[in-house]
């Protein structure tokens, strides 16, 4: 019974991490595609109709017209055109709503069985409320781009992109804590005590994929496309406008592009530092094949953002540079968490 309730909570947890992972990568080629404004209101319900006459079409694009984005840059636009622009668009508002039912279905059915245990209630609530806060925070971005701008705010872009990569924690840290809450793993104390180190590097992580939304949301990847000089120099010009620091640090493209390739590095000494630890500690000598993993996505992490300066950014590049970065972060919340579970005993 015990292992019947385990499956059952793994492929639910394993289809709502497919469809999250899904849904981020959408995301991202509707930004990268300049898709995200194509749809000017936000109907949860009715929302979720692809027009499909010509009418329909015509009224939707109509909508388009009003905004600031087709007068000042879309202006010479055609139907077709915006044809496609708006299904990538409707299509990232329809998983939304497809993910929900995947995570509310099976839900209920599990709750039926009587499947759910006490401890399991805070990750199915955090879950559920990151994702409902989620379609809000979706809109919100967008709603930021429809009057005086042609694009969304990056604050609410990065705001919207770190909530989804929370919401895959959580999800993947239920998944780990699900298959090993019965599993009775028992590591050493001193192993235990590494898991500090997994968190460190896991929290720059986060915050460099954070800090990437706002390269994203300003443009600031485009403003070189030499590495690691910036047009022959090795700090950008205007790196420090009139603006305060605080300011500059999130509105400031040069600013923004050479702090983002900078703590590239700091995780790279981060990421140095674990493997020291990892490889000169014998208790920890399970770890160095997955740790060796980390080390190649890390490494093919760098040379697609090299890549991408070089050749202005081109959409597959950008989408595998994303795409990345949501395997490595997996792999050290997967570490984080396994550390973090099992319980301890002394040597």
């Amino acid at each position: 019974m015990i292992a019947n309730k385990i499956n059952l909570f793994s492929i639910w947890l394993i289809l709502l991490m497919v469809c999250v992972i899904s849904i981020i990568l959408i995301g991202g080629y509707t930004r990268i595609s300049d898709s995200g404004l194509s749809i000017t209101e936000w109907k949860p319900i009715t929302g979720v109709l692809f027009p499909l006459s010509q009418e329909a079409w015509l009224q939707e694009f109509d909508k388009y017209k009003l905004i600031d984005e087709f007068k000042l840059v879309n202006s010479l636009m055609t139907l077709n055109e915006f044809k496609f622009i708006y299904f990538w668009e409707w299509f990232h508002r329809f998983f939304a709503r497809f993910i929900g039912i995947v995570f509310i279905i099976p839900l209920i059915y599990l709750a039926y069985r009587k499947l759910i245990t006490k401890s399991d209630l805070p990750y199915i609530f955090c879950i559920g409320l990151l994702g409902m806060m989620q379609a809000v925070i979706g809109w919100y971005m967008v709603k930021s781009g429809l009057v005086d701008r042609v694009d969304v705010s990056q604050y609410r872009l990065s705001f919207h992109l770190i909530t989804a990569f929370l919401i895959l924690g959580v999800i993947l840290r239920f998944f780990v804590k699900k298959n090993m809450s019965n599993n009775n793993i028992v590591i050493a104390k001193e192993e235990k005590d590494e898991s500090k180190f997994f968190l460190l590097l896991l929290a720059l992580t986060l915050f460099q994929i954070f800090y990437g939304a706002y390269v994203s949301g300003t443009h600031s990847g485009l403003l070189y496309n030499t590495w690691p000089a910036y047009d022959q120099n090795i700090i950008p010009l205007n790196i420090f406008g009139d603006e305060s620091l605080i300011a500059n640090f999130f509105e400031n493209g040069d600013f923004i592009i050479f702090f983002h390739r900078t703590f590239a590095l700091v995780l790279v000494l981060a990421l140095l530092f674990v493997n020291y630890r990892v490889f000169t500690k014998n208790f920890l000598h399970h770890y160095r094949k997955i740790i060796l993993i980390l080390n190649i996505l890390f490494l093919i992490q760098m040379l697609l953002g090299i890549f991408m300066t070089y050749l202005n950014i081109p959409w597959h590049l950008a989408l595998l540079h994303q795409g990345n970065s949501i395997f490595i972060f997996m792999i050290l919340v997967y570490l984080q968490s396994y550390m973090n579970f099992a319980r301890a005993k002394l040597l």
